[in-house]
Protein backbone atom coordinates (compact mmCIF):
# COMPACT_ATOMS: atom_id res chain seq x y z
CA UNK A 1 0.00 0.00 0.00
CA UNK A 2 2.60 2.68 0.83
CA UNK A 3 4.69 1.80 -2.36
CA UNK A 4 1.57 2.32 -4.32
CA UNK A 5 0.82 5.31 -2.59
CA UNK A 6 4.51 6.65 -3.43
CA UNK A 7 4.29 5.44 -6.87
CA UNK A 8 1.02 7.47 -7.82
CA UNK A 9 2.16 10.75 -6.10
CA UNK A 10 5.81 10.53 -8.08
CA UNK A 11 3.58 9.53 -11.00
CA UNK A 12 0.67 12.02 -10.87
CA UNK A 13 2.21 14.56 -12.96
CA UNK A 14 3.12 12.00 -15.77
CA UNK A 15 -0.62 10.78 -15.82
CA UNK A 16 -1.63 13.73 -16.24
CA UNK A 17 0.45 14.64 -19.01
CA UNK A 18 -0.96 11.79 -21.21
CA UNK A 19 -4.77 12.39 -20.37
CA UNK A 20 -5.42 9.78 -18.56
CA UNK A 21 -9.14 9.49 -18.15
CA UNK A 22 -10.84 11.56 -15.24
CA UNK A 23 -11.82 8.68 -12.56
CA UNK A 24 -15.55 8.15 -12.84
CA UNK A 25 -17.84 6.59 -9.78
CA UNK A 26 -18.71 4.01 -11.15
CA UNK A 27 -15.15 2.66 -12.50
CA UNK A 28 -16.91 0.60 -15.77
CA UNK A 29 -17.57 4.10 -17.40
CA UNK A 30 -14.09 4.78 -17.61
CA UNK A 31 -12.44 4.33 -21.30
CA UNK A 32 -8.86 3.64 -21.50
CA UNK A 33 -8.70 2.14 -25.27
CA UNK A 34 -7.04 5.92 -26.59
CA UNK A 35 -4.25 4.84 -24.39
CA UNK A 36 -3.62 2.67 -27.50
CA UNK A 37 -1.56 5.33 -29.49
CA UNK A 38 -0.13 6.64 -26.86
CA UNK A 39 3.92 7.20 -27.40
CA UNK A 40 4.75 7.57 -23.69
CA UNK A 41 4.36 4.34 -22.03
CA UNK A 42 5.23 4.02 -18.00
CA UNK A 43 3.89 1.26 -15.66
CA UNK A 44 0.82 2.97 -14.88
CA UNK A 45 -0.27 3.40 -18.71
CA UNK A 46 0.39 -0.57 -18.73
CA UNK A 47 -1.99 -1.34 -15.96
CA UNK A 48 -4.76 1.09 -17.29
CA UNK A 49 -4.26 -0.69 -21.30
CA UNK A 50 -2.77 -3.98 -22.02
CA UNK A 51 -3.56 -5.47 -25.37
CA UNK A 52 -3.86 -9.06 -25.58
CA UNK A 53 -5.09 -9.17 -29.12
CA UNK A 54 -6.04 -7.79 -32.30
CA UNK A 55 -8.83 -5.96 -30.81
CA UNK A 56 -8.90 -7.31 -27.50
CA UNK A 57 -7.38 -5.39 -23.97
CA UNK A 58 -7.43 -5.54 -20.21
CA UNK A 59 -7.30 -2.78 -18.05
CA UNK A 60 -7.02 -2.70 -14.25
CA UNK A 61 -8.00 -0.47 -11.57
CA UNK A 62 -9.11 -0.03 -7.85
CA UNK A 63 -9.95 2.27 -5.49
CA UNK A 64 -8.93 2.29 -1.21
CA UNK A 65 -10.45 3.92 1.47
CA UNK A 66 -9.85 4.67 5.05
CA UNK A 67 -12.20 6.63 7.47
CA UNK A 68 -11.73 7.26 11.17
CA UNK A 69 -15.02 8.08 12.79
CA UNK A 70 -16.16 9.25 16.10
CA UNK A 71 -19.65 9.51 17.66
CA UNK A 72 -21.09 10.57 20.80
CA UNK A 73 -24.71 10.03 21.26
CA UNK A 74 -25.10 7.35 18.18
CA UNK A 75 -28.80 7.52 17.39
CA UNK A 76 -29.06 9.89 20.16
CA UNK A 77 -28.76 7.39 22.26
CA UNK A 78 -26.08 7.81 25.25
CA UNK A 79 -26.09 3.86 25.93
CA UNK A 80 -24.63 3.41 22.64
CA UNK A 81 -21.32 5.91 23.70
CA UNK A 82 -17.94 4.93 21.45
CA UNK A 83 -15.31 6.76 23.72
CA UNK A 84 -12.55 5.69 20.92
CA UNK A 85 -14.18 5.91 17.78
CA UNK A 86 -13.80 3.50 15.08
CA UNK A 87 -12.51 2.85 11.78
CA UNK A 88 -14.19 1.73 8.28
CA UNK A 89 -11.43 0.63 5.41
CA UNK A 90 -12.84 -0.32 2.20
CA UNK A 91 -11.09 -2.21 -0.73
CA UNK A 92 -12.13 -2.02 -4.38
CA UNK A 93 -10.47 -4.13 -6.72
CA UNK A 94 -11.40 -4.40 -10.65
CA UNK A 95 -10.17 -5.95 -14.29
CA UNK A 96 -12.17 -4.47 -17.42
CA UNK A 97 -11.53 -7.04 -20.12
CA UNK A 98 -12.66 -6.48 -23.80
CA UNK A 99 -12.77 -9.09 -25.82
CA UNK A 100 -13.83 -7.45 -28.82
CA UNK A 101 -15.50 -4.71 -30.30
CA UNK A 102 -19.08 -6.72 -29.27
CA UNK A 103 -17.84 -8.37 -26.25
CA UNK A 104 -16.90 -6.97 -22.71
CA UNK A 105 -16.76 -8.68 -19.11
CA UNK A 106 -16.26 -6.45 -16.40
CA UNK A 107 -15.25 -7.67 -12.51
CA UNK A 108 -14.61 -6.52 -9.10
CA UNK A 109 -13.84 -7.41 -5.94
CA UNK A 110 -14.82 -5.53 -2.45
CA UNK A 111 -13.58 -5.61 0.77
CA UNK A 112 -15.30 -3.46 3.94
CA UNK A 113 -14.14 -4.00 7.44
CA UNK A 114 -15.48 -1.84 10.57
CA UNK A 115 -12.40 -2.33 12.99
CA UNK A 116 -12.87 -1.25 16.57
CA UNK A 117 -16.45 -1.51 16.18
CA UNK A 118 -18.97 -3.65 18.88
CA UNK A 119 -21.69 -4.24 16.87
CA UNK A 120 -21.36 -5.45 13.53
CA UNK A 121 -23.54 -4.63 10.59
CA UNK A 122 -23.61 -5.36 6.70
CA UNK A 123 -22.88 -1.88 5.15
CA UNK A 124 -20.11 -1.37 7.41
CA UNK A 125 -18.25 -4.89 7.71
CA UNK A 126 -18.28 -7.20 4.58
CA UNK A 127 -14.57 -9.03 4.63
CA UNK A 128 -14.79 -10.10 0.91
CA UNK A 129 -17.12 -10.00 -2.13
CA UNK A 130 -17.95 -10.32 -5.20
CA UNK A 131 -19.16 -6.87 -5.81
CA UNK A 132 -19.48 -6.97 -9.84
CA UNK A 133 -19.29 -9.15 -12.52
CA UNK A 134 -21.04 -8.76 -15.68
CA UNK A 135 -20.71 -8.91 -19.55
CA UNK A 136 -22.00 -6.65 -22.20
CA UNK A 137 -22.98 -7.79 -25.37
CA UNK A 138 -23.54 -5.00 -28.33
CA UNK A 139 -25.08 -7.42 -31.37
CA UNK A 140 -25.25 -4.37 -33.40
CA UNK A 141 -22.54 -1.95 -35.23
CA UNK A 142 -24.90 0.41 -36.70
CA UNK A 143 -27.56 0.30 -33.40
CA UNK A 144 -25.91 1.82 -30.49
CA UNK A 145 -27.77 -1.01 -28.31
CA UNK A 146 -25.42 -2.86 -25.38
CA UNK A 147 -27.38 -5.71 -23.24
CA UNK A 148 -25.89 -6.31 -20.09
CA UNK A 149 -26.25 -9.68 -18.05
CA UNK A 150 -24.85 -10.06 -14.52
CA UNK A 151 -23.88 -8.74 -11.20
CA UNK A 152 -23.31 -4.82 -11.20
CA UNK A 153 -23.55 -1.36 -9.46
CA UNK A 154 -27.04 1.45 -10.36
CA UNK A 155 -27.24 4.34 -9.82
CA UNK A 156 -29.52 6.79 -11.53
CA UNK A 157 -30.62 10.64 -11.42
CA UNK A 158 -30.38 12.78 -7.99
CA UNK A 159 -29.67 8.99 -6.39
CA UNK A 160 -32.42 9.71 -3.64
CA UNK A 161 -33.91 6.51 -5.14
CA UNK A 162 -31.21 3.98 -6.70
CA UNK A 163 -27.78 4.81 -5.75
CA UNK A 164 -24.64 3.10 -5.17
CA UNK A 165 -24.87 3.70 -1.30
CA UNK A 166 -20.82 4.85 -0.97
CA UNK A 167 -21.51 5.46 2.69
CA UNK A 168 -20.50 4.68 5.30
CA UNK A 169 -18.48 1.77 3.63
CA UNK A 170 -19.82 -1.46 1.66
CA UNK A 171 -20.73 -0.26 -1.93
CA UNK A 172 -24.99 -1.94 -2.87
CA UNK A 173 -25.01 -4.12 -5.97
CA UNK A 174 -27.66 -6.31 -7.92
CA UNK A 175 -27.70 -9.39 -10.06
CA UNK A 176 -30.04 -8.84 -13.56
CA UNK A 177 -30.44 -7.94 -17.04
CA UNK A 178 -30.18 -4.28 -18.17
CA UNK A 179 -30.87 -2.76 -22.04
CA UNK A 180 -28.51 0.19 -22.46
CA UNK A 181 -29.61 2.60 -25.66
CA UNK A 182 -27.28 6.14 -25.99
CA UNK A 183 -27.33 8.07 -29.17
CA UNK A 184 -26.26 11.62 -29.39
CA UNK A 185 -27.91 13.53 -26.20
CA UNK A 186 -30.50 10.24 -25.19
CA UNK A 187 -29.54 7.96 -22.51
CA UNK A 188 -32.03 4.96 -21.75
CA UNK A 189 -31.96 2.31 -19.21
CA UNK A 190 -34.73 -0.50 -19.31
CA UNK A 191 -33.51 -3.05 -16.20
CA UNK A 192 -34.67 -5.99 -14.22
CA UNK A 193 -32.86 -6.30 -10.79
CA UNK A 194 -32.51 -8.22 -7.57
CA UNK A 195 -30.98 -6.67 -4.74
CA UNK A 196 -28.02 -8.10 -3.65
CA UNK A 197 -28.23 -8.90 0.20
CA UNK A 198 -24.83 -8.17 1.97
CA UNK A 199 -23.65 -10.16 4.96
CA UNK A 200 -20.80 -9.87 7.18
CA UNK A 201 -18.94 -13.32 5.99
CA UNK A 202 -16.66 -14.14 2.99
CA UNK A 203 -18.36 -14.81 0.10
CA UNK A 204 -21.81 -15.23 1.50
CA UNK A 205 -23.67 -12.48 -0.49
CA UNK A 206 -26.68 -13.74 -2.41
CA UNK A 207 -29.19 -12.06 -4.47
CA UNK A 208 -32.56 -11.99 -3.62
CA UNK A 209 -35.99 -12.85 -5.57
CA UNK A 210 -37.69 -11.26 -2.50
CA UNK A 211 -36.23 -7.44 -2.99
CA UNK A 212 -36.45 -6.56 -6.77
CA UNK A 213 -36.28 -3.33 -9.10
CA UNK A 214 -37.30 -3.00 -12.65
CA UNK A 215 -38.12 -0.13 -14.86
CA UNK A 216 -36.52 2.41 -17.06
CA UNK A 217 -34.49 5.42 -16.99
CA UNK A 218 -33.74 8.70 -19.65
CA UNK A 219 -31.67 10.85 -19.24
CA UNK A 220 -32.03 13.78 -22.05
CA UNK A 221 -29.29 16.65 -22.71
CA UNK A 222 -30.36 20.01 -24.44
CA UNK A 223 -27.95 20.97 -27.18
CA UNK A 224 -25.25 22.38 -25.49
CA UNK A 225 -25.50 19.89 -22.43
CA UNK A 226 -26.04 22.56 -20.08
CA UNK A 227 -29.59 21.06 -19.16
CA UNK A 228 -30.59 17.72 -18.27
CA UNK A 229 -33.91 16.20 -18.14
CA UNK A 230 -34.24 12.86 -16.40
CA UNK A 231 -37.64 10.74 -16.64
CA UNK A 232 -38.33 7.47 -14.28
CA UNK A 233 -40.57 4.97 -14.21
CA UNK A 234 -39.37 1.97 -11.58
CA UNK A 235 -41.10 -0.94 -10.02
CA UNK A 236 -39.92 -2.29 -6.25
CA UNK A 237 -41.16 -5.53 -4.83
CA UNK A 238 -40.58 -6.19 -1.51
CA UNK A 239 -41.81 -9.27 0.45
CA UNK A 240 -40.89 -8.49 3.82
CA UNK A 241 -41.85 -4.74 3.94
CA UNK A 242 -42.23 -3.39 7.17
CA UNK A 243 -43.51 0.32 8.16
CA UNK A 244 -45.11 2.02 11.18
CA UNK A 245 -48.66 0.63 9.82
CA UNK A 246 -47.10 -2.89 10.02
CA UNK A 247 -45.31 -5.81 7.80
CA UNK A 248 -46.36 -6.51 4.15
CA UNK A 249 -45.94 -7.63 0.66
CA UNK A 250 -44.71 -4.30 -1.05
CA UNK A 251 -45.27 -3.40 -4.61
CA UNK A 252 -44.74 -0.01 -5.13
CA UNK A 253 -44.27 2.02 -8.59
CA UNK A 254 -42.83 5.40 -9.22
CA UNK A 255 -43.86 8.06 -11.34
CA UNK A 256 -40.52 10.58 -11.40
CA UNK A 257 -39.16 13.25 -13.60
CA UNK A 258 -36.06 16.00 -12.78
CA UNK A 259 -34.42 19.40 -14.99
CA UNK A 260 -31.39 20.55 -13.68
CA UNK A 261 -28.04 22.23 -14.55
CA UNK A 262 -24.86 21.52 -13.41
CA UNK A 263 -23.04 24.25 -15.16
CA UNK A 264 -22.13 28.17 -15.14
CA UNK A 265 -22.07 29.68 -12.17
CA UNK A 266 -25.70 29.17 -11.60
CA UNK A 267 -27.28 25.68 -10.86
CA UNK A 268 -30.26 23.80 -10.02
CA UNK A 269 -31.86 20.44 -9.55
CA UNK A 270 -35.76 19.93 -9.24
CA UNK A 271 -36.79 16.50 -8.70
CA UNK A 272 -40.59 15.27 -8.14
CA UNK A 273 -42.53 11.99 -8.21
CA UNK A 274 -45.31 10.07 -7.22
CA UNK A 275 -45.87 6.55 -5.71
CA UNK A 276 -48.76 4.63 -5.76
CA UNK A 277 -48.95 0.30 -5.47
CA UNK A 278 -50.10 -1.54 -2.16
CA UNK A 279 -48.53 -2.59 0.90
CA UNK A 280 -50.79 -6.16 1.90
CA UNK A 281 -54.08 -4.39 1.98
CA UNK A 282 -53.28 -0.71 2.09
CA UNK A 283 -53.12 1.20 -1.31
CA UNK A 284 -50.11 3.36 -1.37
CA UNK A 285 -50.22 7.36 -2.51
CA UNK A 286 -46.85 8.89 -1.86
CA UNK A 287 -44.74 11.79 -3.25
CA UNK A 288 -41.90 14.28 -2.88
CA UNK A 289 -40.64 17.22 -4.14
CA UNK A 290 -36.92 18.22 -4.05
CA UNK A 291 -35.16 21.54 -4.94
CA UNK A 292 -31.69 22.44 -4.71
CA UNK A 293 -29.49 25.38 -6.09
CA UNK A 294 -26.80 27.42 -5.58
CA UNK A 295 -24.81 30.31 -7.16
CA UNK A 296 -21.14 30.75 -7.31
CA UNK A 297 -19.28 34.25 -7.18
CA UNK A 298 -16.61 34.13 -9.72
CA UNK A 299 -15.17 37.47 -9.32
CA UNK A 300 -14.80 37.25 -5.42
CA UNK A 301 -11.95 35.62 -3.28
CA UNK A 302 -12.12 32.52 -2.66
CA UNK A 303 -15.36 31.65 -5.06
CA UNK A 304 -17.93 31.51 -2.66
CA UNK A 305 -20.83 29.43 -3.90
CA UNK A 306 -24.53 29.56 -1.46
CA UNK A 307 -26.56 27.31 -2.03
CA UNK A 308 -30.16 26.44 -0.58
CA UNK A 309 -31.71 22.55 -0.56
CA UNK A 310 -35.36 21.74 0.23
CA UNK A 311 -37.36 18.99 0.45
CA UNK A 312 -40.83 17.97 0.72
CA UNK A 313 -41.68 14.72 1.17
CA UNK A 314 -44.86 12.81 1.98
CA UNK A 315 -45.79 10.61 5.25
CA UNK A 316 -48.24 8.47 6.49
CA UNK A 317 -51.26 10.09 7.84
CA UNK A 318 -53.65 7.25 10.01
CA UNK A 319 -52.03 4.19 10.73
CA UNK A 320 -55.74 3.22 11.13
CA UNK A 321 -56.62 3.40 7.60
CA UNK A 322 -55.76 1.50 4.20
CA UNK A 323 -53.94 3.82 2.66
CA UNK A 324 -49.87 4.38 2.76
CA UNK A 325 -48.78 7.94 2.01
CA UNK A 326 -45.11 7.01 3.13
CA UNK A 327 -42.63 7.76 0.48
CA UNK A 328 -40.01 4.64 0.26
CA UNK A 329 -36.59 5.84 -0.89
CA UNK A 330 -36.28 2.27 -1.96
CA UNK A 331 -31.77 1.76 -2.79
CA UNK A 332 -31.29 5.46 -1.81
CA UNK A 333 -27.92 6.74 -0.13
CA UNK A 334 -26.63 5.71 3.62
CA UNK A 335 -26.08 9.25 4.24
CA UNK A 336 -28.60 11.28 2.40
CA UNK A 337 -28.75 13.78 5.72
CA UNK A 338 -24.99 13.32 6.69
CA UNK A 339 -23.94 9.86 8.69
CA UNK A 340 -24.61 12.14 12.27
CA UNK A 341 -28.30 11.43 11.62
CA UNK A 342 -28.76 8.16 9.42
CA UNK A 343 -32.21 9.33 7.90
CA UNK A 344 -34.21 8.03 5.08
CA UNK A 345 -35.52 11.14 3.17
CA UNK A 346 -39.33 9.83 4.07
CA UNK A 347 -41.82 11.61 6.12
CA UNK A 348 -39.76 14.64 6.05
CA UNK A 349 -39.70 18.33 5.42
CA UNK A 350 -36.48 20.32 5.62
CA UNK A 351 -34.31 23.42 4.24
CA UNK A 352 -30.86 23.46 4.14
CA UNK A 353 -28.78 26.22 3.44
CA UNK A 354 -25.30 25.64 2.23
CA UNK A 355 -21.91 27.67 1.82
CA UNK A 356 -18.28 26.45 -0.27
CA UNK A 357 -15.24 28.37 -0.08
CA UNK A 358 -12.68 27.43 -2.70
CA UNK A 359 -9.47 28.27 -1.15
CA UNK A 360 -7.25 27.21 -4.44
CA UNK A 361 -8.12 24.50 -6.84
CA UNK A 362 -6.74 21.86 -4.58
CA UNK A 363 -8.49 22.98 -0.90
CA UNK A 364 -12.03 23.33 -0.63
CA UNK A 365 -14.10 24.29 2.56
CA UNK A 366 -17.91 23.23 2.51
CA UNK A 367 -20.51 24.10 5.56
CA UNK A 368 -24.19 23.50 6.08
CA UNK A 369 -26.81 23.84 8.23
CA UNK A 370 -30.25 21.52 7.88
CA UNK A 371 -33.91 21.95 9.57
CA UNK A 372 -35.78 18.34 9.92
CA UNK A 373 -39.51 18.45 10.26
CA UNK A 374 -42.08 15.34 9.72
CA UNK A 375 -44.28 15.36 7.03
CA UNK A 376 -47.20 14.36 9.00
CA UNK A 377 -47.51 13.62 12.49
CA UNK A 378 -49.10 10.41 11.86
CA UNK A 379 -45.85 8.38 11.22
CA UNK A 380 -42.04 8.56 12.66
CA UNK A 381 -38.86 8.51 11.08
CA UNK A 382 -36.71 6.08 9.36
CA UNK A 383 -33.35 4.30 8.62
CA UNK A 384 -31.95 4.69 5.33
CA UNK A 385 -32.65 1.16 4.76
CA UNK A 386 -36.78 2.31 5.27
CA UNK A 387 -36.82 0.06 8.74
CA UNK A 388 -38.52 2.30 11.48
CA UNK A 389 -36.50 3.90 13.83
CA UNK A 390 -38.09 3.32 16.87
CA UNK A 391 -40.92 0.96 17.76
CA UNK A 392 -43.73 3.08 18.06
CA UNK A 393 -45.02 6.77 17.35
CA UNK A 394 -46.83 8.47 19.71
CA UNK A 395 -45.11 11.73 19.84
CA UNK A 396 -46.89 15.18 18.83
CA UNK A 397 -44.16 17.42 17.92
CA UNK A 398 -42.66 17.53 13.84
CA UNK A 399 -39.68 19.06 14.78
CA UNK A 400 -37.03 16.61 14.54
CA UNK A 401 -33.83 18.90 14.64
CA UNK A 402 -31.04 20.67 13.28
CA UNK A 403 -27.71 20.18 11.82
CA UNK A 404 -24.35 22.06 11.31
CA UNK A 405 -21.62 20.76 9.31
CA UNK A 406 -18.50 21.86 8.11
CA UNK A 407 -15.49 19.36 5.63
CA UNK A 408 -12.87 20.23 4.68
CA UNK A 409 -11.46 18.56 1.32
CA UNK A 410 -8.25 18.38 -0.16
CA UNK A 411 -6.78 16.70 -3.61
CA UNK A 412 -3.89 16.02 -3.50
CA UNK A 413 -3.44 14.89 -6.77
CA UNK A 414 -5.87 13.05 -9.18
CA UNK A 415 -5.33 9.73 -7.31
CA UNK A 416 -5.18 11.14 -3.37
CA UNK A 417 -8.27 12.98 -2.00
CA UNK A 418 -8.03 13.66 1.92
CA UNK A 419 -11.58 14.64 3.93
CA UNK A 420 -11.68 16.17 7.57
CA UNK A 421 -15.19 17.00 9.21
CA UNK A 422 -17.21 17.97 11.78
CA UNK A 423 -21.24 17.82 12.83
CA UNK A 424 -23.50 18.57 15.48
CA UNK A 425 -26.88 17.54 16.01
CA UNK A 426 -29.35 19.82 17.96
CA UNK A 427 -32.79 17.47 19.23
CA UNK A 428 -35.04 18.80 18.27
CA UNK A 429 -38.92 18.00 20.42
CA UNK A 430 -39.86 15.16 18.96
CA UNK A 431 -36.63 13.16 19.32
CA UNK A 432 -36.68 14.18 22.81
CA UNK A 433 -40.15 12.75 23.13
CA UNK A 434 -39.57 9.36 21.78
CA UNK A 435 -35.44 9.07 22.30
CA UNK A 436 -33.25 9.74 25.36
CA UNK A 437 -33.17 13.03 22.83
CA UNK A 438 -29.39 13.62 23.46
CA UNK A 439 -27.44 15.84 20.91
CA UNK A 440 -24.82 14.26 18.36
CA UNK A 441 -21.29 15.07 17.77
CA UNK A 442 -19.92 13.71 15.00
CA UNK A 443 -16.35 13.85 13.35
CA UNK A 444 -14.22 12.00 10.91
CA UNK A 445 -11.23 11.64 8.99
CA UNK A 446 -10.79 9.66 5.52
CA UNK A 447 -8.08 9.26 2.59
CA UNK A 448 -9.25 7.95 -0.50
CA UNK A 449 -6.78 6.66 -3.23
CA UNK A 450 -8.04 5.87 -6.88
CA UNK A 451 -5.66 4.05 -9.16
Amino acid sequence: MRFLLIALLCNSFLVTAQQIPEFQQMRYNEDYSGLEKDTVRNWYHRLKYKKIGKNAYVSFGGDFKTQYLIMDNENWNPDTQDNDGFMLTRWLFHADLHLSEKIRVYGELQSALANSREVLVPVEENPLKLHQLFMDYKPFQETPITFRLGRQEVSYGSTRLISLRDAPNTRRSFDGIKVLFSEGNIKTDIFYLHAVVDKTGIFDDASSPDLRLFGAFSDIATAKEEMHFNFYFLGFYNKNALFYDGAGTEKRYTIASRVFKNRGTWWYDLEGGYQFGSIGSRRISAWSIALATSYRFTSIKYTPEIGLKADLISGDKDNTDKTQQTLNTMFGPGAYFGMAAPLAPSNLMDIHPDLKLRFSEKITLSCDYAFLWRYSRGEGIYRPNMVPFFEHNDASSRYIGSQISGVFFYKANKHLYLLTGLSWFNTGEYLREVSPGKNITFGFASAQLKF
